[in-house]
């Protein structure tokens, strides 16, 4: 996973706490609302990258309960977080790109086509995993159930690796990651179209979880 940014990450910090600090005055407004989730969602895809690094340094050399720490942040916070996140905000919700596509077809059998269609073209980009995150979403439904799912399993792969005492096998891997991914494509699950939770709220509690250790850099809880 290449973790390399184009851009300085401290000023997406920074304007995501400049938003929030706006919050009395504009937290009406819609469009406010939006702003402050897309922000909050590229700080915490910024923070899931940092996780990664802790989480593979921390497989290097071979500490654990350090693995461990930093995973489960991973995977039991940040990621619930910032699903939560996208699922109070109507154009963040996969449920709601699904039943747009569903919405086209003129036949039952037609809906769940259109919406298999939805679905690769918003993970495998092709029968068989084409082009790895090509489109690379972050949508409220997807991020826990599709990309949880693989984070979930690379965790608990790297842990086994250590506990048994083998290496870490990328193609083995691999093809367990696209099990996980077809599953998605095929589970048939109905998300939500409709959003729920504040939005101010969940990104003032991601903030003052997370700020402070993304300006020093991601550690563990």
């Amino acid at each position: 996973m290449d973790t390399a940014l184009w851009y300085n990450r401290s000023d997406v910090y920074e304007a995501w706490r400049l938003l929030l600090s706006a919050a009395g005055e504009l937290g009406a407004s819609g469009t406010f609302r939006y702003d402050v989730a897309d922000v909050t969602r590229q700080a915490a895809q910024q923070l899931v990258g940092d996780y990664y690094v802790l989480i593979r340094e921390a497989f290097e050399r071979r500490a654990l309960p350090e693995l461990l720490a930093a995973g489960g942040v991973l995977l039991y916070d940040l990621l619930p977080e910032l699903d939560g996140l996208l699922g109070s905000q109507r154009l963040f919700l996969l449920g709601l790109q699904l039943e747009a596509a569903r919405a086209t077809a003129t036949s039952d059998r037609e809906a769940e086509q259109y919406e298999l269609n939805a679905r690769n073209q918003l993970t495998l980009w092709g029968p068989s995993g084409n082009i790895l995150d090509y489109a690379n979403k972050q949508l409220g439904g997807l991020v826990l159930d599709y990309y949880g799912v693989r984070w979930s399993l690379f965790v608990s792969a790297l842990v086994e690796s250590l506990n048994s005492g083998t290496p870490f096998h990328q193609e083995q891997f691999n093809q367990a990651v696209f099990q996980v991914e077809r599953g998605f494509v095929y589970n048939g699950k109905r998300y939500p179209a409709v959003p729920a939770g504040d939005t101010l709220e969940i990104a003032r509690k991601i903030f003052l979880k997370y700020y402070p250790r993304a300006m020093r850099g991601a550690g563990p809880v």
